[in-house]
């Protein structure tokens, strides 16, 4: 996957839609459209614009703009298109072709067949999967299904590189599925020449069981989809919520009154601004009534919960007699999104500072190699045997996101270049931090190489014990030679044992105490966990 060279770009693309400059990735959103021409409106901007970013596309199409019409209308805003499409860029195919309107939703294979686009896109070297579906192949029995599939589509693109949209014709389902819709997308694009739905209450159909299942499937679909649906009227100053949007906004009882009282008490400080200045965007005659924001709400346990709400303001009269009435819109928990983003965000800078801290670790360790080397082929090779055990640490560290290493595992992978059969190891099983399992693996590296060289690892006699223990919320490790050649103290201190020294106190504030004994080296190694 290519990396943009600012990092907050790859939390979102291009949209091609006037209302929503960006799209963050792993959105799925709905189209309302009343005509062809409507279709061909959002959807050529919206490919163009993913096109542009360098990410794969697929438009499934339908009867109201069918493959051929579609690429027309793509190819006379990207000149290209013939190019981009015989490299697989973009793929065309008519619904037909994808679905059947007389088989039961398979929802896991449909859905499974879209994460494995977006990886072969990754694959290719595309910034991600963008796709269109137009939804007219579905029939009425398969609704409930299809709601169900939408709810799993929305939960699993979430934090994937994939940019979702479905397009429903404003007469091809009834209007209390248009609500399920909303429910289980994050971005409505109404029609412009249709009206989806005049308020909150359900088109009852003819059949009250039939009514009843309609309900149902909608009331799953939000509760799937962790949303509610509001309706503000601006007469009276009311906002009244359905029992999903209650539990999301922490109230008590339907109508909630918006007096300055109760908006202050209720949303974040922080966020009021925003609200209310796109409250004022929304309810402009002159403008395209569309309300959407994101702010926190006040729980009732006192916790604050982020949610994204958008909606449509109704107008009555015509001309410069128009004016709002009311705003019909639904909310969505963006908690858990949230949190996602502050994890990357932090990854983000933590794996920056890791970064930097591991290069000025190697310059180190580069610049004192060459300075006590004689030659350059030997410090070539101890600069390579001392990167490689940086990189065992590194390693470990992966495999658990960086969160901890066990030290038997550190230290058992350190030494396995040297003799391993003349090595015991003794010690409970502890973790330890990023930051300690790259000083001491270090640490380990230098005293076995020295071992290796002049010491009892270097003969089939000698011996090494390691063995480490925790007393005071301190680290103690103990290395111990024996069965090696006799040990003089050398009349300076060489590189590794100044290493020892320099990683232990100055990274990791502790102590480092080495022994040349006659019957074999000795170090005595004290850090805080």
């Amino acid at each position: 996957m290519k990396s943009p060279s600012n990092p907050e770009k790859q939390f979102c693309s291009p949209s091609g839609l006037p209302s929503v400059p960006h799209i963050r990735w792993g959105s799925h959103l709905a189209q309302f459209f009343g005509s062809g021409d409507e279709l061909k409106e959002v959807l050529v901007p919206y490919f163009a614009a993913g096109l542009r970013n360098y990410e794969a596309c697929l438009w499934v199409t339908g009867n109201a703009c069918n493959s051929d019409k579609a690429r027309f209308a793509l190819r006379e805003v990207v000149p290209d298109l013939d190019e981009r499409e015989r490299r697989g860029q973009i793929e065309f195919a008519n619904g037909e072709e994808w679905y059947s309107a007389d088989r039961p939703i398979n929802a896991e294979e449909l859905v499974g067949e879209l994460m494995q686009r977006e990886q072969d896109a990754l694959a290719q070297g595309y910034e991600g999967l963008r796709t269109n579906g137009n939804c007219a192949w579905v029939s009425a029995k398969q609704i409930d299904d299809f709601l169900v599939y939408e709810s799993l589509v929305q939960r699993t693109v979430r934090g994937r590189r994939m940019i979702c949209m479905c397009s429903y014709g404003v007469d091809q389902i009834p209007h209390a599925v248009h609500h399920g819709v909303m429910a289980t997308h994050d971005l409505i694009v109404p029609s412009k020449t249709r009206i989806i739905a005049n308020s909150l209450a359900y088109e009852r159909p003819c059949s009250e069981m039939a009514w009843e299942q309609q309900k149902r499937s909608y009331e799953k679909a939000m509760i799937a989809a962790h949303m509610g649906t509001w309706c503000y009227t601006l007469a009276d100053n009311i906002c009244v919520y359905d029992e999903n949007a209650q539990r999301l906004y922490g109230l008590t009882q339907s109508r909630f009154l918006h007096d300055e009282e109760g908006v202050k008490a209720k949303f974040h400080p922080d966020d009021l601004e925003l609200m209310w200045s796109q409250v004022a965007k929304a309810l402009d005659p002159q403008g395209d009534g569309r309300y959407d924001v994101e702010y926190r709400v006040k729980q009732l346990d006192g916790s604050w919960r982020w949610l994204s709400a958008w909606g449509l303001v109704e107008f009555e009269g015509e001309g410069a007699g128009r004016k709002p009435v009311a705003i019909v819109g639904a909310s969505k928990d963006l908690s858990e999104q949230k949190r996602t983003e502050e994890l990357q965000r932090l990854l983000l800078n933590e794996t920056n500072h890791r970064v930097k801290n591991t290069f000025a670790t190697i310059q180190a360790i580069t610049a004192q190699t060459l300075r006590g080397a004689s030659d350059l082929p030997s410090a070539k090779a101890t600069l390579e045997r001392r990167i490689v055990a940086l990189s065992h640490a590194h390693d470990l560290l992966t495999s658990r996101s960086w969160t901890s290493a066990n030290l038997y595992d550190l230290v058992a992978r350190t030494l396995a270049v040297f003799a391993p059969s003349g090595v015991e190891i003794s010690g409970e099983p502890i973790d330890i931090p990023p930051k300690h399992a790259l000083a001491l693996s270090l640490a380990l590296h230098e005293l076995a190489t020295n071992a290796a060289k002049y010491g009892a690892l270097s003969c089939p006699e000698g011996r090494v014990g390691l063995k480490w223990y925790v007393l005071d919320q301190k680290l103690h490790l103990e290395w111990e030679e024996s069965g090696g050649p006799p040990v003089t103290e050398p009349t300076k201190k060489g590189f590794g044992s100044k290493l020892i020294e320099q990683i232990v106190s100055g990274d990791l504030g502790g102590s480092a105490k080495v022994n040349y004994a006659a019957s074999g080296v000795r170090c005595n190694i004290s850090v805080a966990i």
